[in-house]
């Protein structure tokens, strides 16, 4: 069975093309940025907290296409481009610090600056994980969503208890 992860990458795929930019907003190990390298787009900007998974990570990807922001990914909109697609992986990095996670309002502030400047038909993946903060999380953000009438969304979650689940936005 697929995971939640590659659901949020096959909904993200329709909207990638040789020319798309697009921002992996949660580096992290680096899945998701590999994920848009690999699909051949122009442009990849990556956001990571950590300094130190940071630098493992884009020495990993090593890719004249990724562009690097060692920062809270609240400061999205510093990238000052129109995105063909996003994605947001909430939560800690596997495999490091699990009291380090992203936070209910920097994730919403920096959900609702992506969705300022992602394009007409560019697609946001939302993947929402049952920790405490992730649900608080998850509530807000899905709460401003709700209040947009240029949206459509789509939920995918697996039926067993506490497990994570992927948000798609695709902007009308």
């Amino acid at each position: 069975m697929k995971s939640i992860v590659d659901y949020s990458h096959e909904f993200l795929a329709s909207a990638l093309h040789k020319g798309a930019i697009c921002v992996d907003a949660t580096l992290g190990n680096g899945h998701d940025a590999q994920f848009f390298l690999d699909q051949n787009v122009r442009k990849v900007h990556a956001f990571e907290i950590q300094e130190d998974v940071y630098q493992k990570t884009m020495e990993k990807l090593n890719s004249k296409k990724l562009y690097g922001h060692c920062k809270s990914h609240e400061y999205i909109d510093e990238i000052e481009e129109v995105v063909d697609a996003i994605v947001f992986n909430f939560g800690y990095c596997p495999g490091k610090e699990e009291a380090i996670t992203t936070q209910v309002e920097t994730s919403l502030l920096a959900v609702q600056r992506a969705y300022t400047f992602l394009k007409r038909k560019g697609r946001m993946a939302l993947v929402f994980y049952p920790h405490e903060e992730g649900k608080r999380e998850a509530q807000a953000i899905l709460n401003w969503l709700y209040t947009l009438s240029d949206v459509d969304l789509i939920k995918i979650e697996m039926l067993q208890k506490e497990c994570p689940y992927f948000v798609g936005v695709e902007k009308k």
